[in-house]
């Protein structure tokens, strides 16, 4: 796992684009702090950088940007490739040879061999640049979730990409896009392929961009796409394919040549995780958990119920008030791009990094996948009311209930807005408001945002899966768990979104997928024989940390007085009466005041 940086074509002098992209990775050590490496291309304005967190193979040998044995490819890479031995062995056979014991090596010969073929062959969770010196052209490639960030800017003939938007200062590009504000505040984070850049974009999960050198042109193209085939109808084989394809993704996800932890809460699906990787790796593996002296948010009696039934060092940390005010401005500055999440994956990854713990497995994904959140219940209610005329939709902005008001989403002409219905923050109104805006400049600002087109197509349960598994965790989930892990150097792994088993759940039928009585009845009927009755028999709570107590504490952000607009002033005083949410608070906090 790393970070990278690179810049290509650029006009400037050599000793210049070495300098910026240095600078580059200079700003990310926090995401690779064993080492770090330029390539600069002779005679060619190329240079490629890398900050390197070590997990595979520690020696020297993974050293990048890694070149191959003849020098005619350059690499520079972030990531896992978790199939890599079965690819090592396939290339060997082959005829190639391997100088080191790394991922990243394999993929430069896959890629000599099989080209662009080869970006489709890889499960793991990976963005890299290849620079081909044959065909002088230069991939940049992000994996089929985009669980790893890859951010590019393309201007006057010149090519610079970063895994972390912040890195785009040193290669002097700053200038900011004006409608991030518009998108946090309806969102409660920047959707790709935004950033808070102008045309600094997010390359799109399962796609490479090709640059060609010699034309100083690129194309994007994607190499893979999840496909819904229902061709599992019977529980009890859906069940049993569940255990069998997930067991095989954790044990792939297990590699490494450093000890692992599990981000445990104590939920379902952390569960799930810790119980099936506490039978591969039972020697070096921990529990990581957070405590709170806040009764109600505490998971401990769940999470000891399963840690008797299992050999596994638990590691928990009680997190306080104190440690929530004392951290606040570091989380907020560690944020590559704003959001209303992350602040728990913050804590529990510095609990990982001061137990010498590089590599983290996580639940997400389940949620998403097995219909876990209340979207896939609301998701009927919407569409029950598109027979209201957008007139009467529209004038639920005046209505005084914050959920009543999001209503107005519906009326926007863009499947976004049913998302928004379902996950906004702020409604339009609110928002022009808060920014001094037109009005009808929030509305053509969120209609504009691309979606597949295919999602016009596809109803009910699938919708909201299809929503919170492209939207809420694509944009929010997955970005946020990146850079707040890896600001501690801590990579973090997710079975659940294996390749291979989201085509497995993605081949279930919905009927025996989805269940209103249980959510993800068909994960609890696969594993409850395996966990404690508290774990399964419970409503769901989700991994929260007490925000709305010690935000409402804070004088930071709950004080009226300190927003000067009027909007922000009336919201900030709700929340002190426990009228608003704390993400809602958290985004006035960072538009308003946060650097």
């Amino acid at each position: 796992m790393c970070r990278i940086a690179g810049i290509i074509n650029s006009k400037k002098s050599f000793e210049s684009v070495n300098q910026q992209v240095q600078a580059m990775c200079d700003s990310m050590k926090h995401g690779g702090p064993d080492d770090h490496g330029l390539y600069a291309a002779e005679n060619m304005p190329l240079c490629l950088g890398n900050r390197r967190l070590a997990i595979l193979d520690l020696s020297s040998g993974g050293h990048q940007p890694m070149l191959s044995h003849k020098e005619d490819l350059v690499i520079t890479y972030n990531g896992e490739i978790y199939n890599y031995l079965q690819i090592r062995t396939e290339l060997i056979n082959l005829g190639y040879l391997f100088k080191t014991q790394t991922d990243t090596e394999v993929i430069i010969y896959a890629y000599q061999h099989w080209g662009e073929a080869a970006f489709g062959k890889l499960d793991g969770i990976f963005a890299f640049c290849i620079f081909d010196k044959r065909k002088q052209s230069v991939y940049l490639v992000r994996d089929q979730n985009g669980i790893k960030p890859l951010y590019y800017h393309f201007d006057h003939e010149t090519l610079t990409f970063a895994s972390e938007v912040k890195a785009f200062a040193h290669a002097d590009i700053s200038q900011e896009n004006d409608k991030w504000r518009i998108y946090y505040l309806a969102f409660g984070h920047i959707p790709e392929p935004y950033t808070t850049l102008k045309n600094v974009y997010s390359l799109g999960k399962g796609c490479f961009l090709k640059h060609n050198i010699g034309s100083k042109a690129y194309i994007i193209q994607s190499y893979h796409e999840f496909e819904s085939n229902i061709s599992i109808k019977n529980e009890s084989y859906a069940i049993e394919r569940i255990r069998e394809q997930l067991a095989s993704s954790i044990k792939q996800q297990m590699i490494s040549d450093v000890d692992i932890g599990v981000l445990f809460s104590g939920g379902l699906d952390s569960s799930i995780i810790t119980i099936l990787a506490n039978q591969y790796n039972h020697h070096h593996l921990s529990s990581i958990s957070a405590n709170f002296n806040e009764i109600d948010f505490s998971e401990k009696k769940q999470r000891n119920s399963l840690l008797q039934k299992i050999n596994i060092q638990k590691i928990e940390q009680l997190i306080t008030y104190r440690d929530f005010v004392q951290n606040f401005e570091t989380v907020l500055a560690n944020m590559d791009q704003p959001t209303n999440d992350g602040i728990n994956t913050w804590f529990v990854c510095k609990t990982a990094k001061a137990h010498g713990i590089k590599v983290v497995l996580s639940g997400l994904g389940a949620d998403e996948l097995f219909g876990g959140y209340p979207s896939f219940d609301r998701i009927h209610k919407i569409q029950n009311l598109n027979w209201l005329s957008k007139s009467v939709l529209r004038s639920m902005r005046f209505s005084n209930n914050i959920k009543f008001k999001r209503l107005y989403y519906l009326s926007l002409n863009s499947p976004i807005g049913e998302y928004l219905c379902l996950r906004g923050v702020y409604s339009p109104d609110v928002i022009a408001d808060l920014l001094d805006i037109d009005m009808r400049t929030v509305i053509d600002s969120l209609e504009e945002i691309p979606l597949l087109p295919g999602i016009k197509k596809i109803s009910n349960e699938t919708r909201a899966s299809w929503f919170e598994f492209n939207m809420y965790m694509q944009n929010q989930l997955l970005k946020d768990t990146d850079f707040m892990s890896m600001s501690h150097g801590v990579e973090v792994r997710v079975p659940f979104l294996d390749q291979n088993f989201i085509n497995l759940v993605l081949s279930i039928s919905n009927d025996i997928k989805f269940n209103y009585e249980q959510k993800k009845r068909i994960l609890v009927e696969a594993y409850k024989d395996d966990l404690p009755v508290e774990t399964w028999k419970r409503s769901k709570m989700g991994f929260t940390f007490p925000f709305q107590e010690w935000m409402r504490k804070s004088s930071e952000i709950a004080d009226p007085s300190r927003y000067a607009n009027k909007r922000a002033k009336s919201l900030i005083q709700n929340f002190r009466e426990n009228k608003l949410h704390w993400s809602s608070a958290l985004a006035l906090y960072r538009i308003y005041h946060a650097n």
